[in-house]
């Protein structure tokens, strides 16, 4: 009977620690559009020639990484928007800039409007002429 009783306790705490095992923390991953605070690019390109713009933006998180640049064209207007990826649970708030940069190219002469999205649906506009 005693080894009966052992080997129940046993049986039981190995059960409970396998379920300590298999239980899995948290993730705490997310995506999403961060402010831009600043860009600059030129005023004037040529055809088919890049107009590059150097963004400023803060992803406010020590979690955070910059994702991807984004552009949605409509028109003569393009909105552009830099999307931060966050990982991890235990992050602290930051108010570091960073930049990077978009390349903006066409075909078709004409004024476009590139809107840089700086949050609370609002922009930072700039103009490129295309000659």
């Amino acid at each position: 009977m005693k080894s009966l009783v052992s080997f129940s306790l046993i049986a039981l705490g190995a059960a409970a620690l396998s379920g300590c095992l298999t239980t899995q923390e948290p993730t705490c991953n997310s995506t999403g559009y961060v402010p831009i605070v600043g860009a600059t690019g030129p005023k004037t390109v040529g055809i088919n020639q890049p107009a590059v713009f150097t963004i400023s933006y803060t992803l406010g998180s020590s979690c955070g990484t910059l994702g991807e640049v984004t552009a949605v064209p409509n028109g003569n207007v393009v909105q552009v928007g830099v999307a931060g990826v966050y990982t991890g649970c235990a992050c602290t708030t930051t108010t570091t800039v960073s930049q990077t940069t978009y390349q903006f190219q066409t075909a078709t002469a004409g004024t476009y409007r590139i809107q840089f999205l700086s949050g609370n649906n609002s922009v930072i506009t700039d103009t490129v002429v295309v000659k």
